[in-house]
């Protein structure tokens, strides 16, 4: 079997933000590429994601094709890659759940479900 090789991001910066899986750590998502957060259903649509392992193609009612997605290192199911196909272009999207991650937040880390809402300007 081969070695396993993972990408990482820069924890010793505080200014960088990411979730990580619950289960085994593995970093799998930059805070600045959760472009949406629905508490409700805990899950976040991602623009970007790393450390996953993509399988089981299927369609779903919007007729967008989309493959479970997994942790690469302990093969958590975490959600799922909205992915091209034949037709116009869609924009690559992982929609991730939020109660499989953790969240860093440069200092420690939480659970990604629990975070607080963001706090919206209040001035003016």
């Amino acid at each position: 079997m081969g070695r396993l090789f993972l990408v990482e991001f820069d924890q010793t910066n505080p200014e960088v933000t990411f979730y990580c899986c619950r289960v085994c750590q593995a970093h799998i998502a930059l805070s600045q590429d959760c472009v949406a957060r629905m508490e409700a259903i805990k899950q976040g649509f991602f623009l970007n994601a790393v450390n996953l392992v993509h399988n089981e193609l299927r369609q779903v009612e919007s007729e967008i094709p989309m493959e479970d997605v997994h942790c690469v290192k302990c093969n958590k199911p975490l959600g799922w890659g909205y992915i091209q196909w034949m037709g116009p272009p869609v924009v690559p999207m992982f929609l991730l759940m939020l109660d499989g991650l953790l969240f860093w937040n440069g200092e420690l880390s939480q659970n990604a479900d629990q975070l607080l809402p963001p706090v919206e300007n209040q001035e003016g």
